[in-house]
């Protein structure tokens, strides 16, 4: 069976083909291809990028310009070449040379206008392009997550899958990774990077730090500050003289019955459909995900040396490079969520 990667892949390679996300013109896979360094791969399979140009009633505004039915698979295999090569880099510069060509009329959905002219009032009533003129960067991705169109919803989604992102950077979409390389000197190139600096600017510095203390084989310290970012970022959900834990149970209201259970009580129960009290008969998978999390950072972080004594001493935890890649992931994973569901805002 094929990964989800792949399948990823196929479906990115389907829509960018099939739909009329990309704004076509004659040679546009070749200026993309050179625009990104790549011609070497738009000279193997140039018949399969060719643009098929079809008039209707000798009337040059009735001109339309179509992918070819070859088209897919050129960009499939394309794809494939650099996933099976690790060519990460080049299909990275690809697809950023792909999203900043992208239609926004068929980005966002259809009506959009009318939303953002009740939002943007002081505006008046605009086309979308002039709206996006006006509105800064972090406008314009709050409105890509709000109101986009089903096609491009898809497009993202799979992207996502790959451990990307489209978003806006400056005037035109772009590509960027979810989280930083871990092993780079400079962690600025992150989608949830920027998320956390325009919002939570205490939190892009513990994860800033995570990463740091990760890159020099801190493990101790990276674990530590990743517990800092899980009780840091409820925190902002929590109400006034509560603890952090107030704000991971409203964040994980879907779970089932959650706001029901006196927050201090939620950890001690184990699921038990037959229990007397009703409030064990619930799973509360979200809020006990989050909180084992919480659970591993402090064990392995902040209090590894808080352990048992007997006669040979106090049996500490003894935290690997490992187990701070471990944490440092899961916690990403974390703010990942948050990010995609809008929990915190």
């Amino acid at each position: 069976m094929d990964s989800i990667q792949d399948i990823a892949i196929s479906k990115i390679a389907d829509i960018l083909s099939s739909s009329k996300l990309l704004t076509l013109e004659v040679d546009i896979w070749k200026k993309i291809f050179n625009n990104a360094g790549l011609s070497e791969y738009f000279q193997q399979r140039k018949p399969q990028f060719t643009i098929r140009i079809e008039s209707y009633g000798g009337n040059p505004s009735d001109v339309y310009y179509n992918n070819n039915e070859r088209c897919y698979n050129g960009l499939h295999e394309t794809f494939m070449d650099m996933v099976i090569t690790n060519s990460n880099e080049e299909l990275f510069n690809l697809l950023n040379n792909i999203v900043c060509r992208l239609n926004m009329n068929r980005v966002f959905k259809e009506d959009i206008e009318d939303d953002l002219s009740r939002t943007y009032r002081k505006y008046g009533n605009m086309y979308l392009d002039d709206y996006l003129k006006k509105l800064s960067i972090q406008q314009k991705n709050e409105i890509l997550m709000k109101y986009p169109s089903k096609i491009f919803m898809q497009l993202r989604t799979n992207v996502n899958i790959l451990g990307l992102d489209i978003c806006f950077d400056d005037e035109a979409l772009c590509i960027m990774p979810f989280t930083g390389s871990l092993r780079e000197s400079s962690f600025d190139n992150s989608v949830i990077l920027q998320w956390l600096s325009g919002h939570y600017e205490n939190i892009a510095e513990s994860y800033i730090d995570a990463m740091k203390a990760y890159s020099v084989s801190d493990e101790v310290g990276c674990i530590a500050h990743c517990r800092n970012i899980i009780t840091g970022i409820f925190t902002y959900k929590k109400a006034a003289q509560r603890k952090w834990l107030d704000g991971m149970q409203k964040v994980c209201c879907k779970d089932k019955n959650i706001l029901n259970v006196p927050i201090n009580k939620i950890p001690e129960f184990k699921y038990n459909a037959n229990a007397e009290d009703v409030n064990a008969r619930y799973q509360y998978p979200r809020y006990n995900l989050i909180y084992k999390l919480y659970s591993y950072t402090c064990a392995l972080g902040a209090h590894k040396n808080e352990g048992n004594v007997n006669q040979a001493g106090v049996e500490f935890e003894d935290a690997t490079l490992e187990d701070a890649f471990f944490a440092l992931r899961m916690t990403e994973d974390l703010l990942i969520w948050l990010y995609q569901t809008n929990a915190i805002e």
